[in-house]
């Protein structure tokens, strides 16, 4: 109960010092762009996003922005058309698969997938913030790679063989344990690479992935991890990992630049920083970014 109401404390004085992102210019798209920005959104986290992407689209301009649509409220809507030209709406009950679990960002993944055709489709989570150029991200689009953010426990992309035995020294019943550690039962077929990745930031070449072959994953997973396991939150991270690791020519981005936002963590080289969860507000690193990107949008902008 005090962690809840901490979180929401910290969460609004997020929200009220980062305001001034309101007040910077919309983010034009390219039409002749192939790339979708996407983000899976609910209410609680329209400023995070309107930060996110803003930061990242310094850099990078994509043809298309769309959200899949997890509870926004029409006036949040309203908001992100006004800041995002051509902003989309996907909403998440669209997109379910009975061959999936429900919940979790699985729908956010099927969205990708539908997308993914035909454009190179970035997934950017709303808590992160890009600082400096991505120049590792701006390589892989022009060279049609697919990405995912690597962690201190994958750095690289390695055979479903060796990413079990690793995963079979830890501990832990979290499904992504599990799932890595079961990784080794997968009929060759399906694939036979991994990463130990985070899908909080990923891109996907055009044809890379498809529903058929989320579902396909999913199903195989499904027949090595205990189905009720399968289906809590954390599978369809495995999942992501599992279908950029097994695209030709994948890139791993390195953590010591694309790092994850604890205390005591440099940030002053990284390109882009992941404000996940669990240290998200401490420190006053994050308040900080969003403060300092938009006065520099505003600037730019003057």
């Amino acid at each position: 109960m005090l962690y809840q109401f901490r979180t929401k404390l910290n969460k609004r004085w997020f929200d009220q010092r980062a305001r001034g992102i309101y007040r910077t210019p919309m983010v034009r798209r390219d039409p002749a762009s192939p790339v979708v920005v996407l983000t899976m959104l609910h209410h609680p986290d329209v400023t995070m996003f309107v930060v996110a992407a803003k930061s990242f689209c310094r850099f990078l301009r994509p043809g298309r922005f769309v959200v899949a649509d997890d509870g926004l409220l029409e006036s949040d809507r309203e908001l992100l058309r006004q800041h995002f030209e051509g902003m989309e709406f996907v909403p998440t009950s669209q997109t379910r698969s009975p061959r999936t679990p429900r919940g979790g960002c699985w729908e956010r993944l099927l969205t990708v997938a539908d997308l993914n055709r035909q454009h190179y489709v970035i997934q950017l989570d709303a808590d992160t913030v890009t600082l400096n150029r991505p120049d590792e991200v701006l390589d892989c689009v022009a060279a049609n790679h697919s990405f995912t953010l690597g962690t201190e426990g994958g750095q690289r992309i390695i055979s479903c063989d060796e990413a079990s035995r690793i995963a079979s020294g830890w501990q832990g019943d979290h499904v992504q344990v599990v799932s890595e550690q079961a990784l080794t039962r997968l009929p060759p077929e399906i694939g036979t690479l991994y990463v130990h990745g985070c899908a909080g930031f990923a891109g996907f070449r055009p044809g890379s992935i498809s529903r058929e072959r989320v579902e396909e994953v999913s199903e195989a997973m499904a027949c090595v991890v205990p189905p009720a396991k399968w289906a809590q939150w954390g599978s369809e991270q495995v999942t992501s990992n599992f279908l950029v690791a097994n695209t030709p020519q994948a890139v791993v981005l390195p953590p010591s630049t694309y790092p994850f936002w604890m205390p005591g963590v440099d940030t002053h080289s990284a390109r882009l920083v992941h404000f996940f969860g669990t240290h998200r507000f401490q420190g006053g690193r994050y308040v900080a970014s969003a403060v300092r990107l938009a006065h520099e949008l505003s600037a730019a902008a003057a």
